[in-house]
């Protein structure tokens, strides 16, 4: 089992103490030293206002931010968590990746889902109910780009005649694609061409606004996780599925409600039903406390389970 740590930027407004590169690179150093295996951002571009101030949250560039921790560390892993793919151009997303994973020397995970709020689609010029299919033809798209051979390509919105990207992904054929959310199409493909999952802890309480199924206990992943087993048996895949989901069982280190036992038997459960890393919840409201947290975690946790 593996562990990732998500950059602290889930708050509306952004933390002040978050917003620069020393803090990027700090944290970066930080989670690679305390032996998390990925950094990760999110995404959210143009989010709307009502979204924001009824639970919702700002966020960086994930390439920009994962540049910083790329150029500040050597081992990380670099995840976007996740980035909407709909909203870009195919070749302009391809473009974005193979630089960073080149300039990082094959560090990217890339993490992909279609999004769910219709305000964000509208504000980017984005036709919300073509989100399947922009999705699925960027994938294809991307692929083709990342060849480094000429791709003539007649897209939904687009016209590509003869075009060739470079330089190509440092990892080959391309970084591994992790998808993002618990939908049956979803699971469907990461049973079909996917390396990973980003299960989605969806309480049911918000599964509607989230446009993805709810997932709130172990049984209910491993229900999840059989049916992409058996849909990828059935397709002739014989390769490992990543599995990412988080633990909130034992609370968070630095809070009052912090039990390390009780933690690591969740993760034990996870492990045992499939999951290959944990999204850690080791974050703070400043700098210096997210670093203690990280400590901590590393302490109470990630030196106790064996990779």
């Amino acid at each position: 089992m593996q562990f990732a740590w998500g950059y602290p930027f889930m708050t509306c407004p952004p933390v002040d103490d978050f917003l620069s590169a020393e803090s990027m690179t700090e944290l970066a150093r930080a989670a690679e030293a305390n032996g998390f295996g990925a950094a990760y951002v999110t995404e959210h571009p143009a989010p709307a206002e009502k979204w924001r101030q009824t639970g919702g949250h700002d966020a960086l560039d994930p390439f920009v931010a994962l540049a910083f921790a790329a150029a500040a560390t050597t081992e990380l892993r670099l995840l976007t968590n996740l980035t909407v793919v709909p909203y870009r151009n195919p070749f302009l997303l391809a473009k974005s990746v193979a630089t960073l994973d080149r300039l990082s020397g094959g560090r990217v995970i890339l993490g992909l889902g279609t999004g769910y709020l219709k305000g964000e689609y509208h504000a980017l010029g984005v036709d919300f109910e073509e989100r399947n299919a922009l999705f699925d033809e960027a994938v294809h798209v991307m692929k083709l780009a990342w060849s480094g051979e000429p791709v003539t390509y007649e897209g939904l919105h687009f016209s590509a005649r003869d075009i060739t990207s470079q330089p190509t992904p440092a990892t080959t054929p391309h970084p591994p694609m992790w998808l993002g959310g618990n939908s049956k199409l979803t699971r469907r493909r990461i049973a079909q061409w996917g390396q990973g999952w980003l299960a989605l802890p969806n309480p049911r309480g918000l599964a509607a606004r989230r446009r993805s199924p709810p997932l709130e206990t172990t049984d209910e992943l491993r229900q999840m996780l059989a049916d992409i087993h058996e849909q990828a048996a059935a397709a002739g895949r014989t390769d490992p599925i990543d599995v990412m989901y988080m633990s909130f069982e034992g609370g968070a280190p630095g809070s009052g409600e912090w039990n390390p036992q009780q933690h690591l038997e969740s993760l034990h459960d996870l492990a045992d039903a499939g999951v290959t890393w944990v999204a850690a919840n080791a974050s703070g409201r400043t700098r210096a406390e997210t670093l203690d947290n990280m400590a901590r975690y590393h302490q109470d946790i990630i030196s106790q389970i064996a990779p």
